[in-house]
């Protein structure tokens, strides 16, 4: 490993926000925040416009202060130091690169603002490149590079500060798709190189998914969820949690007796009243025989799986991801049925995910 990212991944510190509160004159932005990161961690910070994504990332930077509220990074309080001495670099959405000066130029220009020498910026800087796959672009201008090539320039230049925590404010945004893939793998493979603590910023649940360590998730200001990608898709905290991650998001519908029929191996009596039941649309089983029926009325045909709307007895509407290969049409009549094992519960009231002592059917 070079010099560079073992300093690197010497420099990662922890963060650590207690109680923060941010408003915007009577409109509360971010309400009681409290989050521990840990040091080298990739932290993605996810939620929909308005909910206090990038305010967070800015209050952590020191681009934007706090109403109230302590942040440490490392054993340092921070809150009260201008953004330069916290030890923080940040890849923006724009690039925001320099257009008159080369990709070595750009890179390099935070270490001639420190003074370093010419010889000792050449070599961090190209030490830099390499990291970045950028070695051979170091004498073009950045209106000779592609997107994707301007957006390793932009990350080229916060790492090569060597900083304690790196900070990305939605920097694939304006990318087109295909790109954006590979800008995620770059992404992942990056961090497992240098080891910073890195944070990042989207509204792209696919971004969060594929890239965090853990993620916090945003609802108007409130923590809603922190954790682990799996354990935030296998058992989100909330309902809010529960639509927001999938595609297509968890079906939830209040438990009714019209409801429990579709749970034919469950005792209906043992889900408590005030309760909403969830189930993600690829688990919902389609079955010639076991089951209750339901009519197709509407299909998107995916290629390796179709997602179907189908209406209940009831008349409500769920969606079925079916399996590679199942032949179903529109107004086909279909037999679905939830698994026990695969059912989520939330309070009605608060809408926070609750446990349930399921008691299951034993067929004779």
């Amino acid at each position: 490993m070079s010099n560079l990212l073992n300093s690197i991944r010497d420099h990662a510190e922890g963060i650590s926000l207690k109680n923060i509160k941010k408003s915007y004159g009577t409109n509360t932005v971010i309400e009681n925040l409290s989050i521990d990161i840990k040091a080298g961690e990739f932290i993605v910070i996810l939620g929909p416009s308005g909910c206090g994504k990038s305010t967070t990332m800015n209050i952590i930077a020191g681009l934007e202060e706090s109403d109230s509220g302590t942040i440490h990074i490392g054993d340092r309080e921070v809150q009260d130091l201008e953004p330069k001495k916290r030890g923080c670099a940040m890849v923006f959405q724009n690039y925001a690169l320099y257009p008159h000066m080369t990709v070595a130029d750009n890179i390099g220009y935070s270490l001639k603002i420190q003074g370093l020498k010419k010889q000792q910026r050449r070599e961090r800087v190209e030490e830099v490149a390499k990291v970045v796959s950028l070695g051979s672009y170091l004498e073009r201008q950045p209106s000779e590079l592609s997107g994707g090539q301007r957006q390793r320039v932009a990350i080229g230049r916060a790492i090569v500060r060597e900083p304690s925590v790196l900070l990305f404010d939605e920097p694939l945004s304006n990318l087109d798709a295909k790109l954006r893939q590979e800008m995620r793998m770059e992404l992942s493979q990056l961090h497992s190189r240098i080891g910073s603590t890195s944070i990042f910023v989207t509204h792209d649940q696919i971004e969060a998914m594929t890239l965090a360590d853990r993620i916090i998730i945003l609802n108007g200001g409130h923590l809603e969820q922190f954790d682990t990608p799996s354990k935030i898709y296998e058992k989100p905290a909330s309902t809010f949690v529960a639509n927001f991650i999938g595609s297509p998001a968890m079906n939830l519908f209040d438990m009714t007796p019209t409801t429990s029929v579709y749970m034919n191996d469950l005792e209906p009596d043992c889900i408590e009243e005030n309760t909403i039941v969830g189930i993600r649309p690829e688990h919902i089983e389609i079955s010639e025989s076991h089951g209750e029926l339901t009519t197709v009325k509407y299909m998107e045909d995916l290629g390796s799986h179709k997602v179907v709307t189908v209406v209940l007895t009831s008349g409500e509407e769920l969606l079925v991801a079916t399996q590679l290969g199942q032949y179903i049409q529109i107004n086909n009549r279909i037999r679905i049925f939830f698994p026990a094992e695969k059912l989520h519960f939330f309070d009605k009231t608060t809408n926070k995910r609750k446990e349930i002592n399921l008691k299951i059917t034993v067929a004779e």
